[in-house]
C-alpha cells in the first residue's frame, strides 16, 4: 500500500503540521470576537457560538499536533505496530485490542484535518455575518 512507503508518511505528517495555521486563524477569530463582544453592540449569541467553534477547532488542532508525533513514531518503527497500539492503550486507560490498519489511521487523520478546516470557515462564517447583519437589529 501507498500508506505504507515512508515518503507517504513524510507527507502526512507535513499535512497534519498545517494545524498551525488553523490554530492562528481560529486564534484570531476568538480574539475579534471577544473584542466585538466586550467594544461593540453585536450579538452576545452569535459571538459565543463563535467562541465554541474556536474551542472545538482548537481541540482539532491538538489531536492534529498529536497525530502527526503518533505517525512520526509509527513511520519510524512500522513493525512495532503491537507495542504502539498497547502503548496508546496504556496511555488512554483503554482495554482490549486496538488494532488499526494504516489506512485506517490515515482516514482518520484526515477526517481531523478536514473537521478543523471546516470549524476554522464556519467560525468566521458566524463572525463575518455577525458583522454583516448587526445593522439590521
Amino acid at each position: 500500500m501507498i500508506t505504507e512507503h515512508p515518503i507517504a508518511g513524510k507527507v502526512l505528517i507535513a499535512t497534519l503540521n498545517s494545524w498551525r495555521y488553523f490554530a492562528a486563524l481560529s486564534a484570531f477569530a476568538m480574539l475579534f470576537a471577544l473584542l466585538m463582544l466586550f467594544f461593540a453592540d453585536y450579538s452576545v449569541v452569535m459571538l459565543a457560538v463563535s467562541l465554541m467553534l474556536g474551542l472545538a477547532c482548537h481541540y482539532y488542532c491538538w489531536r492534529l499536533w498529536m497525530d502527526s508525533h503518533l505517525f512520526n513514531i509509527l513511520y519510524r518503527f512500522p513493525e512495532k505496530t503491537e507495542i504502539f497500539d498497547t502503548a496508546i492503550n496504556m496511555c488512554w486507560g483503554k482495554k482490549g485490542e486496538n488494532n488499526r490498519s494504516l489506512d485506517s489511521r490515515w482516514a482518520g487523520a484526515r477526517q481531523l484535518l478536514h473537521r478543523a478546516g471546516l470549524s476554522v470557515l464556519v467560525q468566521w462564517g458566524v463572525v463575518i455575518l455577525t458583522v454583516l447583519f448587526s445593522g439590521f437589529e
